[in-house]
């Protein structure tokens, strides 16, 4: 995106998803796809590009939500892209609201998704550790998961691995 895109998406309030982080599952998975050769080196030379975009648009005020483009055998990796946020300078707290508040609000549904609180449907998610110093807990060490009032993971109440 040039800056003047950017500048328009702002004034008009319009959100941006980048979905950074599917790239880096094409460049990890590209030979089990079937992609053709030279992929490698398209991917790396997009990655640094599409992250330098979110920077430029999150430091200009663009609104920033949280997809995954999660294809083939990504679904469960969508939380990664929180850590490509990160990368591009927001701080974990700011990560974090771009998948819960800001897709609220982009769908639409600020009154009804996106907090925990009185009336709201919310999915609860427990971690092991800050996701507000650590963006990377929120990726990387989920414990235990609600969705629509039934745990559907609980690794808290599992006895602990011996070494």
């Amino acid at each position: 995106m040039d800056d003047a895109t950017i500048q328009e998406m702002v004034k008009h309030g319009t959100f941006y998803v980048p979905t950074i982080d599917h790239n880096r599952y094409y460049l990890e998975n590209g030979d089990k796809i079937g992609y053709a050769p030279g992929y490698k080196e398209r991917f790396q030379a997009f990655i640094p590009r599409n992250l330098e975009t979110v920077r430029k648009a999150f430091q200009a005020g663009v609104k920033i939500a949280m997809g995954s483009d999660a294809i083939y055998t990504m679904y469960g990796q969508n939380t990664r892209e929180l850590g490509w946020f990160v990368k591009a300078g927001m701080t974990p707290e700011q990560a974090l609201r771009t998948a819960t508040v800001n897709a609220a609000e982009l769908l639409g549904k600020g009154n009804d998704l996106g907090a925990v609180a009185p009336r709201y449907f919310a999915d609860l998610v427990a971690v092991e550790g800050d996701p507000l110093s650590d963006i990377n807990v929120a990726i990387y060490n989920v414990k235990w998961v609600m969705k629509a009032g039934a745990v559907v993971v609980d690794k808290a109440s599992s006895p602990p691995k011996k070494p």
